[in-house]
């Protein structure tokens, strides 16, 4: 199984001249090319299921950590701030990955007819990843080979996409899924709580009206906000200012402090320190950096 999905791979990834990301015509899939290891980057993962063909992921969310070799998939059901690294790939054996983000709704509008699973005492943690079920590589194999054949996608591509949703929640990698859509697990309540960090991310931080839309007391919220991301709700909130403030920088040509401001910093200087603390380099700096690589490789 893992020498198919990695021969459709390598076929869909074809149409892709360099390293970087082939897009799917099914949802909103995607196949992930690198050549190379990488450094650490940073970024927001939303619900998704990522397959890894080839090479190897690290992955982290504050105290949460997973490797990820070749025929193990992550799982991660809420937003994510994540620091991710490829750690095996060369221009021999690329890394290779399939990234499948998932409809909560279509999870939801299944939960109801799911049989009784007894869990056992699995890790909460809102980012997983195990060594992937065989039905559900099938139904991964199929979708690539879906792709492939562009004209049967748009009749068979929903039908085998609610496949793999229903198999994923099925699956013992859906424990995850299944508490978070579990309307009393701690895990679902949560999400009431990470939406209002994400749509109000200039705001003030009140973890006292963030329990409270999740339905907690404050000490609950906190030990469970911590269980299930890996880090504290202000250390969430920091997380997605400047992975924000990081993508206003290389793609607007604001100015530096006026990024801070509006992503929630009350001091331009704090905002320079955080950030080089997190990417490496000032922010300035780093904007002039990816500048100039971009004018060298256009100049090629």
């Amino acid at each position: 199984m893992q020498s198919e999905l990695k021969r459709l791979t390598e076929e869909l990834a074809a149409a892709t001249p360099t390293d970087g990301i082939t897009k799917l015509p099914l949802g909103e899939a995607v196949i992930l090319r690198r050549s190379h290891p990488s450094d650490i980057e940073g970024t927001i993962y939303r619900p998704l299921l990522c397959l890894i063909i080839q090479g190897a992921k690290d992955v982290s969310a504050g105290r949460i950590s997973v490797h990820c070799p070749a025929g193990h998939s992550i799982i991660v059901s809420h937003e994510l701030p994540v620091l991710s690294r490829i750690t095996q790939a060369s221009p021999d054996k690329p890394y290779l990955a399939l990234v499948l983000p998932l409809d909560l709704g279509l999870l939801r509008s299944f939960y109801d007819q799911m049989p009784d699973v007894a869990e056992g005492p699995g890790s909460t943690a809102a980012l997983t990843c195990h060594a992937a079920d065989r039905d559900i590589l099938d139904a991964l194999a199929r979708l690539l080979a879906l792709a492939g054949g562009k004209a049967s996608v748009k009749l068979l591509g929903p039908i085998l996409l609610r496949e793999i949703h229903a198999r994923l929640l099925l699956s013992s990698q859906g424990a995850i899924l299944r508490r978070f859509l579990s309307r009393d697990d701690p895990s679902n309540q949560l999400a009431r709580a990470i939406a209002s960090i994400r749509t109000s991310i200039g705001e003030p931080l009140s973890v006292s009206t963030l329990a409270e839309h999740a339905g907690m007391s404050k000490s609950s919220f906190h030990a469970h906000f911590k269980a299930v991301i890996g880090q504290s709700p202000g250390q969430y909130q920091k997380e997605v200012r400047l992975l924000e403030a990081r993508r206003l920088i290389l793609e607007s040509s604001d100015a530096i402090s006026s990024v801070a401001f509006e992503v929630g910093y009350e001091s331009p200087a704090q905002f320079s320190r955080d950030y080089a603390r997190k990417f490496g380099h000032p922010p300035r700096q780093e904007r002039n950096r990816v500048r100039q690589e971009m004018r060298q490789a256009q100049a090629v």
